[in-house]
């Protein structure tokens, strides 16, 4: 999701996705010549998005924000600083300090550098990912990235495009494959000529070789403070395993004419996820559309759904999932975001998101909470009911970053759930990161220690109590992948560097929640501090590091091979510099 513009023109704060944010925190200034807009600061998220919790706002049972109140209680500053350098300038001219990365593996092939701001002779970065298995051949694996190799010669700067990584040797080689015409720097027709970037990928393989690339698109063009950027959801497909893709179907626009010009919109569409089943071909796509009154205040920010019965060539009108604020009498709200869809094998969509649940729509009361949820459809996505998991414990807020984030950390955290599939035990399996484990001192954090947790559901009873997934250190952006009964949890964690900010990315596998002692992935602890630069909100202090995604990804074939795929922080000793690449390791689910 996010940062990079102001609240009222943007998807909300951090915990959404990936794009806005980096590009404005790190390049240059740029004005959006299609509409003659004032340029975009340096760093837009830098000083504008303090979040005040006020003397007169609510206590809850819980001590930390709810995302309700994340969403709406964002105040604007200014403060743009063009003059900061990222921590890979250090590095210009110098060795690489990493060891080599095996069997860790950069699936980043011919990396740009950087020609203007913070990140000036840097590679370029990629982050927030996304990997999915062909079914029918578990040696072809399809991932993705936030790439911003490209250059937008609107802005005069790189921003995040869309990119798959495509193997067909089980992961030990990628081809890295640019998505055609989904914005205006890779030559996109109207209306997606208006878009200036894509990013928040989610790809899902269907039958016969058939891959589907999930995006969000968005425009950079200035507007008026009570409306939002121009944003939608566009659809890529390869019938190829993921060798190239066709033009995108473009499912939902808001902001934009289909002839390419500005609308005003107080919706801004974000954090898209998508499904596909692997027998009939139907796909779902979901997202989280921010929607905002007349003033630019925040009103709700529901779960909508489109779907496709002939492999992405057309796309139903959007569907709301999540409740109706209209009638609204407590109970599970449509205050979240963070979807996560998966199509189990009788057809039933299921939803999973975090959300408030509060006694009412005010969420005023002590005993009202975030939760993980998940909607269930059995209806081809049509009606929906919904059912709490679990206490959704957020983390804390830390207002220099403006966002929720880890003790001693800079990079923006949520709490948004993942959820995955078991076919053959037809299991349902989701994992997120909470804080209910960290030290609290009269309602106020003192030292986090995020965790994974793990419940899961046969689709029909409820769902089991959350089994935590974690070390006495920070664990965090968890991913689930599941077969046969065997299940696997990926995440972040700071297990290996219990007093530093360094970060590993690990899992732990099992039968079920039974899961084994956790084991390290990457071959080394890395600085995340590398790309991405800020100034705090309130210390003024420099901020490196305050984007490393909104979530990391992993997958399983039918050869039970588990193929995690993160935002690594080494770059590729021996070719680049420290960077941001998106990092993979084959794994056994029998180690």
């Amino acid at each position: 999701m996010s940062l990079g513009v102001s609240f009222t023109k943007r998807r909300i704060f951090a915990t959404l996705t990936a794009l806005v944010l980096p590009l404005a925190v790190v390049l240059a200034p740029a004005a959006h010549a299609a509409t003659g807009g004032s340029p975009l600061p340096v760093d837009p998220g830098h000083g504008k998005h303090k979040i005040a919790r006020m003397a007169a706002e609510p206590r809850h049972d819980v001590p930390n924000p709810l995302l309700k109140e994340r969403f709406a209680d964002e105040e604007e500053e200014d403060g743009d600083d063009p003059a900061l350098s990222a921590l890979c300038q250090t590095y210009i001219g110098k060795p690489n300090p990493y060891r080599p990365l095996a069997p860790n593996t950069d699936v980043i092939a011919g990396d740009a550098v950087a020609p203007t701001g913070s990140q000036t002779g840097c590679s370029t970065a990629q982050n927030e990912t996304t990997v999915a298995v062909n079914p029918e051949n578990p040696r072809n694996i399809v991932a993705g990235a936030n790439d911003y190799r490209l250059y937008n010669t609107r802005e005069s700067r790189n921003d995040s495009g869309g990119f798959a990584y495509t193997s067909f040797d089980g992961g030990r080689t990628w081809a890295n494959v640019r998505l055609p015409h989904l914005d205006f720097p890779t030559g996109a027709a109207a209306p997606l000529s208006y878009m200036d970037a894509a990013g928040d990928p989610a790809i899902a393989f269907g039958p016969h070789n058939t891959v589907y690339y999930a995006t969000l698109v968005f425009s950079r063009a200035a507007v008026p403070d009570d409306q939002q950027l121009a944003s939608g959801i566009a659809v890529s497909v390869s019938h190829d395993g993921g060798r190239s893709f066709g033009d995108p179907a473009v499912l939902h626009l808001d902001g934009v004419t289909p002839a390419g010009t500005p609308t005003p919109t107080n919706i801004f569409n974000d954090k898209e996820w998508i499904a596909a089943d692997p027998v009939t071909g139907d796909v779902y796509v979901t997202w989280t559309q921010f929607t905002y009154d007349a003033t630019g205040q925040f009103v709700e920010s529901p779960i909508v759904l489109s779907k496709s019965r002939d492999f992405g060539r057309t796309w139903s009108p959007m569907r709301r999932v999540s409740p109706s604020l209209t009638g609204f009498h407590g109970g599970i709200t449509p205050f979240g975001s963070g979807s996560n869809p998966v199509v189990t094998r009788d057809g039933t969509v299921q939803i999973a998101y975090e959300t408030s649940v509060c006694a009412s729509a005010a969420c005023d009361q002590p005993s009202d909470h975030d939760a993980v949820v998940v909607a269930t459809s059995r209806d081809g996505g049509r009606t929906f009911r919904h059912a709490e998991v679990g206490l959704d414990f957020d983390f804390p807020v830390n207002e220099d970053i403006g966002n929720n984030a880890l003790t001693g950390e800079n990079f923006r955290i949520n709490s948004f759930p993942q959820l995955t599939y078991d076919r053959v035990t037809d299991h349902l399996w989701v994992t997120w990161a909470d804080d209910r484990n960290g030290a609290y001192h009269d309602g106020k954090s003192v030292k986090t220690n995020g965790d994974a947790f793990l419940s899961g559901s046969d689709g029909r009873h409820g769902w089991s109590q959350p089994v935590k997934v974690g070390t006495g250190a920070d664990e965090v952006f968890p991913a689930v992948a599941a077969l046969a009964g065997r299940v696997a949890v990926t995440f972040y964690t700071r297990g290996y560097d219990p007093d530093g900010i360094g970060l590993d990315y690990a899992y732990a596998t099992g039968w079920g929640d039974n899961l084994s002692p956790i084991r390290r992935i990457t071959t080394q602890t890395a600085n995340p501090q590398v790309q991405f630069v800020s100034t705090g909100a309130v210390t003024g202090k420099e901020l490196q590091g305050v984007f490393i995604g909104d979530y990391t990804a992993a997958a399983v074939g039918a050869d039970f091979r588990l193929h995690p795929v993160w935002t690594d922080f080494r770059g590729n000793p021996g070719v680049t510099l420290p960077n941001q690449d998106a990092g993979t390791q084959t794994l056994a689910m029998f180690p």
